[in-house]
């Protein structure tokens, strides 16, 4: 049992950040008894290796923007000053030498982003290092049980990675089924984003000129 402080740490490209990440965020914070959810944006993700991304500036700014207004919340630049992909593993490993070995670390993910865990690199070293893995259940489904109709998807995640369930912990609140990409596509459309990101991230969007179409 750690007896320091206990982060959650919401990894991501962000681009643009919406109010599914804050609303994630916000759960995994309150149901946890969290002291902060540190926002992690990835300077070159390994996932998206040549696809267009906005710069680093930019998400940052934009990530800054979305928790202002929020103590519950922080911005964590660890990867920011990596040229190169940043993986999981060697950031987590970052985090537990700068945080010690007293703090209880929880890493929060989507439902797709944990069904793919066993892709990402060294995914048993993931595991190993964190107290939890939070994970959002799919959105628009809620059962009566812990698992409900999500039990295979998790009985074989637990056959390819075994250890994954004894960190699992499952958010049951509401999810919001909104994506990054849907935001850049309905800006590049010229259709409204208000209330799907902040008002200040929209502002942003806009007098940056992002994600038009060229």
């Amino acid at each position: 049992m750690r007896a320091g402080v206990r982060y959650g740490i919401l990894g991501g490209t962000f681009d643009p950040p919406h109010i599914g990440h804050l609303a994630l965020a916000q759960e995994a914070f309150a149901r946890l008894d969290l002291d902060r959810v540190w926002f992690m944006p990835a300077a070159a993700p390994p996932h998206k290796r040549g696809l267009p991304i906005s710069s680093v500036a930019d998400r940052r700014a934009m990530v800054e923007l979305s928790i202002a207004d929020d103590e519950r919340f922080g911005l964590e630049t660890i990867d920011l000053d990596r040229a190169e992909p940043a993986y999981t593993v060697e950031t987590l490993a970052r985090l537990r030498e700068r945080w010690g070995d007293t703090a209880w670390i929880g890493f929060i993910v989507g439902w797709d982003m944990l069904l793919s865990l066993p892709s990402w690199r060294d995914p048993a070293g993931v595991v190993a290092q964190l107290d939890a893995l939070i994970a959002a259940r799919r959105p628009g489904y809620s059962a009566p049980d812990d698992i409900g109709g999500d039990a295979a998807a998790l009985t074989d995640l637990e056959r390819r990675l075994p250890g994954v369930r004894a960190k699992l912990e499952l958010l049951s609140g509401m999810q919001l089924a909104i994506s990054a990409s849907d935001l850049r596509q309905r800006v590049a459309l010229g259709l409204p984003v208000r209330y799907l990101t902040p008002d200040p991230v929209r502002a942003y969007i806009t007098s940056r000129g992002l994600y038009r179409a060229v």
